[in-house]
């Protein structure tokens, strides 16, 4: 009976959409930002010196490491059929060995253990373990290409057009498995961009101060644009900071980076053009102040991602001041005095959003059974968070009470009292927000909800109309 060709299959890239080197740089960073030095210097002295370094300061959980159900269905078939599998990688063995573990399908393991395992060196260690006999291999990069040209049957999966050329220029007949395509729609979800309604509030500033200039609108629709792709740029930098803990969370697992339908490589390059775009019609449409405030909101995002984020009560408040940050940028942008009345409202309402999302998480994951993964509170601290995000929106609306009965309100409306009204309907708004919340019938992001909800859009035009009445 002949011997069926045995199987080889790479790791990162082909069996996972993912890298588990650069998802242990990543967590590195997590870890200490300032490793980004060592990091340099380490890349500097070769791949493999890179790799040994990276590991043995992060021993990277693979549990929840997304696997091409494509690729591991052939697989099967395959293991099925009677052929020996062996997962071959230039990973280092420890975290090779993880996955092979985790699934059970492979007979053995072939990875780095002294030099890089990559591309010549692979192939090297591959004929040796087939003892010369025909093989099969799985790949997706254009280092693959000289085990392609040893294998009798080649597999290129989710290759890209310059690895298929390069293939082919070798004389290489790849069998394609075309499993994921990085579409439109998965840019446009890795950039949230229902995310972006938050930065209407860099409208606010015109707004309060019934500013009819078009240019000055013109020029702040540049700045929601410009501000849209720079947070856009941030939310894939903590999507990818978070990529362990997103894979155990009941829908962010869905995101594009945490399900690999979205490559690490990739995102880390749309998230470079996003930010350098964003930047860059920032300074040229609005200007170096409208730019400084940016930065400061990046600063504070990359503040909130890298330390506060696990922290209990200061994640909230950071998130209440990227709030507000939009406000005071929609001031700067158009030159407009903001005045404190509406910094302190803006606070306060954005405070009690922030904990609107932290206890919808703590809920939701209360009817999953499960715990929270990556913050800084327990199932415990529920009670409390609802305590502290009722209080904070209720002084909101006291302080625009105040407001309405000062004299500032006095010399900027005709007919102030119109404004009384927006009391009790911004009490409403924020008790059903919070009613829902209690009712685990809040998503974990009320911007969201708030986008698709009609009663909030009813909110919204009634406080319009009562502006308008009181101007």
């Amino acid at each position: 009976m002949t011997k069926k060709p045995i199987v080889y299959v790479d790791m990162d890239g082909t069996l996972s959409p993912s890298d588990v080197l650069l998802e242990s740089c990543l967590l590195l960073l997590k870890k200490n930002i300032f490793y980004v030095f060592p990091m340099v210097w380490w890349a500097l002295q070769g791949g493999w010196v890179f790799k040994t370094q990276v590991a043995r300061r992060i021993d990277p959980v693979l549990d929840f490491l997304p696997i091409d159900a494509t690729v591991l269905e052939r697989l099967n078939q395959l293991k099925s059929a009677g052929h020996e599998l062996v997962l071959a990688s230039a990973s280092v063995r420890r975290d090779v060995q993880k996955i092979a573990s985790r699934l059970g399908l492979f007979d053995r393991v072939i990875a780095s253990d002294n030099v890089n395992l990559k591309g010549v060196r692979k192939l090297q260690a591959i004929e040796a373990d087939s003892k010369g006999e025909p093989f099969m291999y799985f790949g997706d990069a254009a280092v693959d290409v000289s085990v392609w040209k040893k294998a009798a049957v080649a597999f290129g999966v989710n290759t890209s057009m310059s690895t298929r050329t390069k293939a082919f220029a070798a004389g290489v007949s790849l069998n394609r498995i075309d499993s994921r395509r990085t579409g439109l729609k998965v840019w446009l979800k890795a950039m949230r961009l229902q995310q972006w309604a938050k930065n209407g509030l860099l409208f606010l500033p015109l707004i309060a101060a019934h500013e009819n200039n078009a240019a000055l609108w013109l020029n702040m629709l540049s700045g929601f644009v410009a501000f849209g792709l720079v947070a856009s740029a941030t939310y894939i930098w903590n999507d990818l900071m978070d990529l362990n803990s997103d894979r155990q969370h009941p829908r962010k697992r869905h995101r594009p980076m945490a399900s690999g339908t979205l490559t690490i490589a990739k995102a880390l390059v749309f998230m470079k053009l996003l930010g350098v775009a964003g930047f860059a019609l920032a300074w040229w449409a609005v200007g170096w102040k409208f730019t400084l405030v940016l930065l400061i909101y990046t600063v504070v995002t990359l503040l909130y991602t890298f330390v506060f984020k696990r922290t209990a009560f200061v994640d909230v408040l950071l998130l209440a001041m990227l709030y507000t940050v939009r406000v005071i940028a929609g001031g700067v942008g158009t030159g407009i005095e903001l005045s404190s009345w509406l910094l302190a409202i803006s606070l306060f309402v954005f405070l009690s959003l922030a904990l609107v999302k932290r206890c919808a998480e703590l809920e939701f994951l209360q009817i999953e059974g499960t715990q929270p993964q990556g913050r800084g509170y327990r199932m415990s601290d529920l009670s409390y968070l609802v305590s502290m995000g009722i209080s904070s929106g209720f002084v909101a609306v006291l302080v625009l009470a105040l407001y309405v009965d000062s004299q500032n309100g006095s010399m900027l409306y005709q007919t102030p009292e119109f404004l009384w009204g927006i009391c009790p309907l911004f009490l409403y708004w924020l008790m059903r927000i919070w009613i829902m919340t209690s009712r685990k019938e809040m998503i974990d992001d009320p911007v969201h909800f708030a986008i698709h909800d009609r009663i909030s859009w009813a909110f919204l035009v009634s406080v319009g109309v009562l502006v308008f009445l009181a101007s």
